[in-house]
């Protein structure tokens, strides 16, 4: 069986871990991928891994523009 092959601009949200589903930023879209089974490399300008169903390469995105946030909801203090 030959496995999709898919090239994105995004940012990880979190560190890629084997056993794990990778996620990431791709535009506006929240990516979750199935289990990833192999990480293949990790650079500064991108990561390629393989997940059960598909074979990535992240091309990842820096800069204050493509910062992650955490919260896009204005918070408050609680009383």
């Amino acid at each position: 069986m030959t496995k999709a092959k898919r090239i994105l601009e995004g940012v990880l949200l979190r560190p890629l871990s084997v056993g794990a589903k990778a996620v990431f930023l791709h535009g506006d879209d929240l990516v979750r991928t199935s289990r990833v089974v192999a990480i293949h490399s990790v650079t500064e300008e991108k990561v390629c891994f393989e997940t059960l169903n598909t074979t990535y390469q992240l091309h990842l995105l820096t800069g204050p523009t493509y910062e992650p946030t955490t919260c896009r909801f204005p918070m408050a203090m609680a009383a």
